[in-house]
């Protein structure tokens, strides 16, 4: 089996190296589409692996959506079997990556062969990085409905299959709508407990409201469009079908930021906008 990567920049900071070298030992080679409006190259001047790497820029923000399909092409074309889609703010812990490599071999229908997920978020007060949640907790191997899209070793045979990444969606549940295409194609998806990948899931910090705690978004007004344009998006796409794989649905959205997060007003009519663009099958990106 032949391994590579693929990670998404958009005006990166010099710790993204960190990250990649966290998994970079573990695949023949990597890909870097910049979605960034200049070059960031100079990012590889130094770095004791730049023989491994391909960077491609893109000058201009095209989505995350186009980016992996980018880097998926190329590993296609270059005949790879299995390739690793990262997000530049992602971190695995040690041994991760060769773990998701040796699970390849349980089954061929596995379309992905995903981490467990550490969620980390800043935390004011202290001014020091904090775990949120360990998604899972007591499993060593688990099949499961979906995985996010950083971390996930996905076979390129199960992508062709399905037809890679929906190109309307741009940013937001790409991981949700090409999960839901995997299991409608007969592919599974495998979560190696063990391997663990550290990600900040946008502001996300957790609340506590009375004995529970629940994790707001605090997204973007721009981010909250997507979120809700595209969540409509697959609604109409897959019908009932979609709740079976996210357990959120728009109104625990809308309460989320009723309770807990700023500038209400403006998140407010960016969810009207995305769900009115949803209904009205405009996909294009966000102008503002």
């Amino acid at each position: 089996m032949k391994f590579c990567g693929v990670v998404v920049w958009y005006n990166p900071a010099t710790d993204v190296l960190d990250n990649i070298n966290s998994y970079i030992t573990e695949i023949e080679k990597l890909y870097i589409i910049d979605n960034s409006k200049y070059s960031h190259i100079n990012l590889l001047a130094d770095y004791k692996y730049h023989n491994k790497c391909e960077y491609i820029p893109l000058h201009k923000n095209l989505g995350l959506v186009y980016a992996l399909n980018v880097g998926c092409k190329k590993a296609i074309k270059d005949r790879f079997d299995y390739i690793l889609t990262m997000d530049q703010d992602s971190i695995f812990e040690p041994t991760a990556v060769s773990k998701l490599k040796v699970a390849t071999q349980k089954d061929e229908r596995y379309g992905i062969i995903c981490p467990n997920v550490k969620s980390i978020y800043h935390d004011e007060k202290t001014n020091l990085d904090k775990v949120a949640y360990l998604k899972w907790k007591k499993e060593e191997f688990k099949e499961i409905p979906w995985t996010m899209t950083s971390g996930s070793l996905t076979s390129l045979k199960a992508y062709t299959d399905v037809g890679g990444f929906d190109d309307d969606l741009f940013i937001a549940h790409i991981d949700i709508d090409f999960c839901i295409r995997l299991k409608q194609n007969n592919w599974k998806i495998l979560m190696v407990g063990s391997a663990v990948i550290k990600q900040r899931f946008g502001n996300s910090k957790p609340v506590r409201i009375l004995w529970k705690k629940v994790h707001p978004s605090f997204a973007s007004p721009v981010r909250t469009y997507y979120l809700f344009r595209n969540q409509k998006y697959l609604e109409m796409k897959y019908g009932k079908e979609i709740h079976k794989f996210i357990g959120v649905d728009l109104w625990k959205f809308f309460v989320k930021i009723t309770l807990f997060e700023k500038q209400k007003a403006n998140k407010y009519l960016m969810m009207f906008q995305g769900y009115r663009d949803a209904k009205a099958n405009r996909m294009e990106r966000y102008k503002d």
